[in-house]
C-alpha cells in the first residue's frame, strides 16, 4: 500500500488511532478524520463527504465516541450512521484489548454523541415519516 502524503505529514488511518491509544490510553487526541483538505467545496465536481470524523476518548473504564457529521439523510442513512459509528468503537476496543488486555479488559463502550449540522428529510419523503412509528 502506498502512503499518501499530506500537507505536513503522511496520511494516517484508523490503525494510527489504535497505536496512539495503545501508547496513551487517556489521550484527548484520538481523532479519526474523514474530511480532508481536498474535500473543501466541490471544485472537483464530486460530492463531499458527509462525515467529518470520529473522536474517541477514554474516561475511567468507558470509551466514549463523538461523531461529527456535516449532513445526514434521516430516511436513508441516519440509522446506518449510528450503527457504523458504534461498530467503530467496538472494533477499536477489540484491537486495544488484543494489544494490551490488562489495560483494556474492563473498558466498555460509554457515551455516544452525534453532532449533525443538517439532519434532513426530503419533501417527497415526508409521507414515509408520517407512516413510521417512531
Amino acid at each position: 500500500n502506498e502512503i499518501m502524503g499530506g500537507i505536513r505529514y503522511d496520511y494516517g488511518d484508523f490503525n494510527d488511532v489504535v497505536d496512539l491509544m495503545g501508547r496513551e490510553p487517556f489521550t484527548r487526541q484520538a481523532f479519526l478524520p474523514i474530511w480532508f483538505p481536498e474535500d473543501t467545496g466541490s471544485a472537483h465536481g464530486e460530492r463531499v463527504p458527509c462525515t467529518i470524523g470520529y473522536h474517541f476518548i477514554r474516561r475511567g473504564d468507558h470509551m466514549h465516541i463523538v461523531y461529527y457529521i456535516r449532513s445526514c439523510d434521516y430516511i436513508r442513512h441516519f440509522r446506518d450512521d449510528i450503527y457504523l459509528a458504534c461498530m467503530k468503537l467496538y472494533w477499536l476496543l477489540d484491537r486495544l484489548k488484543e494489544k494490551d488486555y490488562e489495560t483494556w479488559k474492563d473498558v466498555k463502550p460509554g457515551w455516544y454523541t452525534m453532532h449533525i449540522t443538517s439532519l434532513h428529510c426530503f419533501n417527497k419523503e415526508k409521507g414515509i415519516l408520517k407512516q413510521a412509528k417512531l
